[in-house]
């Protein structure tokens, strides 16, 4: 039987951009409503597969944009996050930015190539909706996960085209730089959130004289080796999940107060190892986690106390999407020689994270070792000493972008400006009057904070 196909990055949603025309490279772009009585405007731009070889052919990225509500002074471009996070849908969601923003500027934003409504990339469904065990803990062995990542990789350029080797940020950051010639702007600001860090820092250091402005908000560090990546963002994940335990001894409205939070969580490791647990390992490590993004800390106890009780409703097929690893893939060049090496990597996370014990990396790195792509933006320290001054913000205790990747980006970028938020998340404009105020005197004057400011936890 012929296997479907389906997205491997996030689900395509259809109709927002139907109808739009088409702006290629140099030329302006023809907005249309997104939708009927919509005030927020959809287009698409036509760029190359591969910007090295042009004759490779062309895709259509879906871009949106919201009109400054106020005199007009510039562009903004929203960069998502993920990898496979939709610029659009955040724009159609509104409140991207605060309200002295949207006043001035433009919010104008894309899907990334590869995902959602910008050529996603797809794969035989059968593949990607069965991922291997990834845990050494459950019996995983590094050949087997090789072997499903070069079948679904090989699936993926069938389904995909010659696309598979360019969803890279280098080629977004080249998207993006096209969009801006499409606007008619000399010159942008640019606000990236998670992985949408990475393109900015990719479009400050080849388009450096196009940037007004940029703003990095809970940074991705692609200058870290992978043993570098791997237990640094594990050591966030046990960060965040050691707030959350002190807040719970603290609180007796924790639902595990009285209890050891994180003798709790492992416990139900071990009995997902086993299969026990209605979820497997990874699943209970990623539910964890994301209870940690916002946070919801009081949603996490309750979440981990039904788990442990059995009377949790959540099941295997309510574990997170599987994550867009083409476009990680090459963005990383991983290496792993034997079985032995990869198990000392294991071995290294886990003391990094000796609750959580592992973290998002470890299974998308373990796949990328054997993904059948290039790499056309391997690991490296950002060079953008002809751009501006960027702002870059972080919060103390960040489960997936950790405050040391902050802080090495930082050091990355001259004069550049790290924000502090001294409090819990992923995601720091939004989290308070002082984290607002920062990012809106940046975007509108161009102002700085003073080197080491902190905005207090709310």
């Amino acid at each position: 039987m012929k296997r479907g196909s389906m997205l491997l990055a996030a689900v395509l949603l259809t109709g927002v951009a139907t109808g739009t025309a088409t702006a290629e490279p140099g030329k302006t772009l023809d907005w249309r409503p997104c939708a009927p009585d919509s005030q927020v405007e959809c287009a698409t731009i036509t760029v190359p597969i591969d910007y090295a070889r042009p004759s490779t052919g062309t895709i259509e990225v879906a871009v949106v944009r919201a009109k400054a509500t106020g005199e007009r002074e510039g562009t903004l471009v929203f960069m998502p996050g993920g990898p496979g996070g939709s610029g659009v849908d955040r724009v159609l969601a509104g409140n991207v930015v605060p309200p002295a923003v949207s006043e001035r500027f433009d919010v104008v934003s894309y899907d990334p190539r590869g995902t959602n409504r910008s050529h996603p990339v797809e794969c035989a469904a059968d593949l990607v909706t069965n991922l291997p065990n990834v845990i050494p803990d459950a019996g995983a062995r590094l050949a087997d996960i090789q072997a499903w990542a070069r079948e679904t990789g090989a699936s993926c350029r069938e389904h995909t085209g010659p696309l598979i080797d360019h969803v890279d940020n280098v080629s977004v950051a080249r998207d993006i730089d096209v969009l801006r010639a499409a606007l008619g702007e000399r010159k942008i600001t640019l606000y990236g959130r998670s992985y949408g860090t990475l393109a900015g820092q990719m479009y400050a250091e080849n388009f450096p004289h196009r940037v007004r402005g940029m703003v990095l908000d809970s940074v991705f560090d692609h200058g870290l080796t992978q043993t570098r990546f791997m237990t640094t963002q594990a050591a966030a994940g046990e960060d965040a999940f050691a707030e959350f335990a002190t807040w719970c001894a603290e609180d007796a409205d924790c639902a595990l107060h009285g209890q050891d939070a994180g003798q709790v969580y492992g416990d139900l490791y071990e009995k997902a190892v086993l299969g026990e647990l209605p979820v497997p390992p990874t699943a209970l490590n990623q539910l964890t986690l994301q209870r940690l993004y916002n946070p919801d800390w009081a949603e996490l106890a309750v979440q981990l106390k039904q788990l442990s009780e059995g009377t949790a409703t959540i099941s295997a097929t309510e574990e997170t999407a599987p994550f867009p690893i083409a476009s990680f893939c090459t963005d990383h060049r991983v290496r792993f020689g034997s079985q032995g090496e990869w198990l000392s990597l294991w071995r290294k996370q886990n003391a990094a994270a000796p609750v959580l014990r592992t973290h998002f990396a470890w299974a998308v790195l373990s796949l990328c070792s054997a993904w059948p792509a290039e790499v056309p933006n391997p690991q490296h320290r950002t060079d953008a000493d002809d751009a501006p001054p960027i702002l870059v913000m972080n919060s103390l205790h960040d489960p997936a972008t950790g405050y040391a990747w902050a802080k090495d980006v930082h050091r990355q970028l001259d004069d550049s400006v790290l924000l502090t938020y001294d409090g819990w998340g992923h995601g720091v404009m939004d989290r308070t009057d002082c984290t607002r105020a920062v990012f809106t005197d940046y975007v509108l004057d161009r102002e700085t904070p003073r080197p080491g400011t902190h905005c207090a936890a709310d």
